[in-house]
């Protein structure tokens, strides 16, 4: 009989990084976007915070967001370096897609705890990115679980005002993080790691 440990070590190990994807719900829009409401109504935050907040980009958004990402670095690297090094991923891992979510830190929530408990005013900003891995981890492993195949990147700092108003967010939000997903085109083989008697002490 398989134990609950079991499970979970399974489902941990079954997640990867995705970079092939094709434009398919393997689960419905609808069960998606449970998965995102359940890991915002349960991940935990400092404080009870809750500075995440999450965007589901699909069909034209999803495919302006990484036009979007395209031409930025098109800019930065120009179109032969672009072509020959970066484009295969945006457009068979990323835009090829059936959606993304953009992931947001909120940074008057921390601005707020600064003010209300200056003896831990250091730790928030730590805590509040902290925050943001846990949601980026719990929405990546639902994903998986539903079967699909998603990564996680991070193309910030280019053209995050444009992706914000297409998103439709407060200006004040901060881009942490973007997760494409849709159906893989593959099974993806596990990275080594570490043993774990270097990673793990017991006293």
């Amino acid at each position: 009989m398989t134990t609950q440990l079991e499970i979970f070590k399974g489902a941990l190990e079954h997640r990867h990084s995705h970079y092939g994807l094709r434009p398919e719900w393997v689960a419905p829009r609808q069960t998606v976007e449970e998965l995102l409401g359940g890991v915002l109504q349960t991940v935990p935050s400092a404080f009870n915070s809750q500075p995440v907040r999450m965007v589901l980009l699909t069909g034209d958004a999803h495919a302006s967001h990484w036009k979007l990402v395209e031409n930025a670095l098109i800019s930065l690297m120009g179109q032969e370096a672009y072509e020959a090094n970066t484009a295969p991923k945006i457009r068979q891992a990323f835009a090829s897609g059936i959606a993304t979510v953009l992931f947001f830190d909120v940074p008057s929530v921390t601005e707020g705890l600064q003010a209300s408990f200056p003896t831990y005013a250091a730790n928030f900003p730590i805590w509040a990115q902290q925050v943001q891995g846990s949601h980026q981890h719990a929405v990546w492993m639902g994903l998986d679980m539903l079967g699909f195949g998603a990564s996680l990147q991070h193309y910030i700092g280019m053209v995050d005002a444009d992706i914000k108003a297409l998103a439709g967010v407060d200006a004040s939000w901060v881009l942490t993080a973007q997760m494409p997903f849709g159906a893989p085109v593959a099974e993806v083989a596990g990275k080594e790691k570490l043993p774990v008697s270097e990673t793990l002490i017991v006293k």
